[in-house]
């Protein structure tokens, strides 16, 4: 009987011309996995431009995964180790060197050449900050400016202003007027990315050598300055000791506890949405007797793909579409960054909201000459780890465990520099 009705089927689709429901050879699309750090806002947008790739390249399937930045290179790295890199990999400025040297990201070099990777109104110079000796391995997602993130409505309490690019000294005096008008404390930088970054490039150095071979400085004093200025923060009551904050995450912060601190000018829009509070920007504050601009502009993060990708083409599409799609950034806007490509800047301008125009108006003052230098090479492979030894050393001197702190900072820089030749020679 069922063979009966099987037969009687098949005859049926051929009189009918009626075509099968499943067709043998149908192809299935491509199933892409992307990466990525960052907070609710950032996952939230992502995840919405993720599914409108999906809905314009119906042939490209995008599985995503996510996490905070505490956690996402220890995932990555676990997942790279285990043969399981995603296809689509978001990278750090200050990990890309690792990554590349170690043979984990693609070399975009022949997609250029072939227009596969898709690099029309993209500036040669912005393009060259995902190159390593030579080599692009990563595309910018956007582009950024260290700044000083701060509460104006604090300032106005107290009857002051903050200047666009504040000296160090300046700085202080505002800390100390605002303490004593609102109570209000600081979260200025005392970490090595940009805290101890931004005192050296006041003197035309960088916390790394050009070749990569060690630290980018001799001096101890660089590190002592910091730390002495941290010291006397806590003293005059400006900045809160360990433990004395309030604040349940960092968005928080600026509730109660501080109204400014050191950030990246793409971050104030998760800040402003997570702490309901009205954030402006002026620039880092700079070294009083500096010798250059220590601002820069830099690329936020990148977009890279890893060299084992079996998809390479449909990874490549996902990030031609990121870069240059408007329907992306009608989604995403400036999360990631100023964009790289000058005619989605420009589709962009007309329709900023007024705190991306916050973002937009910081980014031209550094672009200004004289208000900048270039941006340094990208930091060395040990670049993490010596992120980290810096916390350890710094959390001795917030503790009040060392007596001399010249002989604590060469100590530091001694195992920093043995980190740097550590890595070279397992390269």
């Amino acid at each position: 009987m069922c063979k009966k009705i099987l037969v009687f089927l098949m005859a049926f689709v051929l009189v009918s011309g009626m075509v099968p429901l499943v067709q043998a050879g149908a192809e299935e699309p491509t199933t892409i996995r992307v990466v990525w750090w960052g907070g609710q806002s950032r996952h939230d947008v992502t995840v919405q431009a993720i599914n409108r790739f999906m809905e314009e390249h119906p042939d490209i399937k995008v599985e995503y995964e996510f996490s905070d930045f505490s956690s996402y290179y220890s995932k990555l790295a676990t997942q790279v180790a285990g043969g399981l890199a995603p296809d689509v990999i978001t990278i750090g400025y200050t990990m890309i060197v690792q990554y590349a040297t170690n043979g984990i990201l693609e070399n975009l070099k022949p997609y250029v050449e072939s227009g596969a990777l898709d690099t029309t109104n993209i500036s040669e110079a912005t393009l060259a900050g995902g190159n390593v000796n030579g080599t692009l391995y990563a595309v910018p997602c956007g582009t950024n400016v260290p700044v000083l993130m701060y509460r104006n409505d604090i300032l106005e309490q107290a009857g002051l202003t903050m200047p666009i690019a504040p000296t160090e000294s300046e700085y202080a005096e505002l800390q100390r007027k605002v303490l004593a008008a609102t109570g209000r404390t600081n979260g200025s930088s005392t970490d090595w990315e940009n805290g101890m970054r931004t005192i050296v490039r006041s003197y035309g150095l960088n916390l790394y050598n050009d070749d990569g071979t060690g630290l980018g400085f001799d001096d101890p004093s660089y590190i002592v300055y910091m730390w002495e200025r941290y010291l006397r923060e806590i003293e005059e009551g400006v900045k809160l000791g360990v433990g004395e904050g309030t604040a349940t995450s960092a968005f928080d912060s600026y509730v109660n506890d501080v109204w400014a601190g050191s950030h990246f000018s793409n971050e104030i829009s998760g800040y402003q949405s997570g702490s309901n509070c009205e954030l402006s920007l002026s620039v880092l504050p700079a070294m009083d007797d500096g010798t250059v601009p220590s601002s820069y502009t830099k690329p936020t993060m990148y977009w890279a793909i890893s060299s084992d990708s079996k998809k390479k083409e449909a990874a490549l599409t996902f990030i031609n579409w990121v870069t240059h799609d408007t329907d992306c950034y009608d989604i995403v806007g400036l999360d990631r960054g100023v964009p790289i490509a000058s005619d989605v800047r420009d589709y962009l301008l007309p329709d900023l909201s007024d705190t991306d125009k916050k973002v937009f108006a910081i980014m031209n003052y550094v672009a200004e000459e004289g208000h900048s230098t270039p941006i340094m090479k990208p930091d060395v492979a040990a670049h993490g780890e010596i992120n980290t030894l810096f916390g350890s050393y710094f959390e001795e001197v917030q503790y009040g465990l060392v007596t001399d702190l010249t002989a604590h900072a060469q100590a530091f820089m001694d195992e920093a520099n043995a980190l740097i030749q550590k890595s070279i020679t397992a390269e």
